[in-house]
C-alpha cells in the first residue's frame, strides 16, 4: 500500500474516532438536559421524557462506538476495522438521511437552504469516504472475504432497521 493511502487511512481514522466522541458528548448533553428539565418540573411525567430521550438516542450511541472502535482498528491495520469503517461511514450517511427527512416533514421551516446544502454534502461525503475506503488499495491491503462483506451489510441493515424503528 503507497504511502498516500495510508495516510489517508489514519486520518480518516482520526476523523471517525472525533466523531464518534462528538457524538457521545452531544448525547450525553441531550440526556442531562432531559434530566435537568425534570429536576425542574417534578409534575411532569418523568417516564415518557425519559423513554424518548434514551429511545432517540440509543442507535446514536451504538454507531458512536462502533465509529471510535473501528477508528482505533483501522489505525491498526486491522480486517475488523477496515469493514466496521466502512459500515460506520455508511451508517452515518444514513442517519444524517433519517433525521433530515424527520426534520423536514415535522418542521419544514427549520430548515433553510444553507442548512439543507450543508446537510446534503455532509451526506455525500459520508457516502464517497466509504466508496473510497473500498478501493482496490485496501481491498489488496485486507483482502476481505466474501463473509466479512456479508457482515457488514447485516451490520449495515440491521442498525438501518432499528433506526427506521426508532425515527418513525
Amino acid at each position: 500500500m503507497r504511502q498516500n493511502w495510508r495516510i489517508f487511512e489514519v486520518i480518516i481514522s482520526g476523523i471517525q474516532i472525533g466523531l464518534g466522541v462528538l457524538v457521545l458528548f452531544v448525547v450525553t448533553t441531550t440526556i442531562i438536559e432531559y434530566y435537568t428539565v425534570l429536576w425542574q418540573n417534578p409534575l411532569m411525567d418523568h417516564k415518557s421524557i425519559l423513554e424518548v430521550g434514551f429511545r432517540k438516542n440509543y442507535i446514536l450511541v451504538i454507531v458512536a462506538f462502533i465509529s471510535i472502535s473501528s477508528g482505533i482498528l483501522l489505525i491498526k491495520n486491522s480486517l475488523k476495522g477496515w469493514i466496521t469503517s466502512i459500515a460506520t461511514w455508511v451508517l452515518s450517511a444514513m442517519l444524517l438521511m433519517f433525521s433530515f427527512y424527520r426534520i423536514s416533514q415535522k418542521n419544514p421551516t427549520d430548515l433553510n437552504f444553507m442548512s439543507k446544502t450543508i446537510m446534503s454534502f455532509t451526506i455525500i461525503a459520508f457516502l464517497v469516504i466509504a466508496i473510497v475506503l473500498s478501493h482496490s488499495e485496501f481491498k489488496q491491503k485486507y483482502k476481505p472475504t466474501e463473509s466479512s462483506w456479508m457482515i457488514t451489510i447485516a451490520v449495515i441493515i440491521t442498525a438501518i432497521t432499528s433506526a427506521k424503528f426508532v425515527y418513525s
